[in-house]
């Protein structure tokens, strides 16, 4: 799987304009897009013909099934 590197996202945020302080505002579906590519790899893909917001779907779905959450130590030593 190929991460996507910090650089690579500095190089994407560059081009979004001088915004100051703040970081440069980034459309929904184009953070989702440097997610997938960040967790799933460039190569990552759907055969079938779905619409963008059901491949959404399936790329979150693929994303917390890849990286579920670690329990913390305390989750793991505390039997409340």
């Amino acid at each position: 799987m190929m991460l996507m590197e910090i650089k690579e996202f500095e190089k994407i945020i560059s081009t979004k304009g001088d915004y100051g302080l703040c970081p440069p505002p980034i459309e929904a579906q184009e953070g989702l897009n440097i997610l997938i590519k960040h967790f799933l790899g460039k190569d990552w893909y759907v055969t079938l013909p779905i619409s963008q917001e059901q491949l959404n779907t399936e790329a979150i779905y693929e994303i917390l099934s890849k990286h579920p959450k670690k329990k913390s130590l305390k989750e793991m030593f505390n039997k409340d």
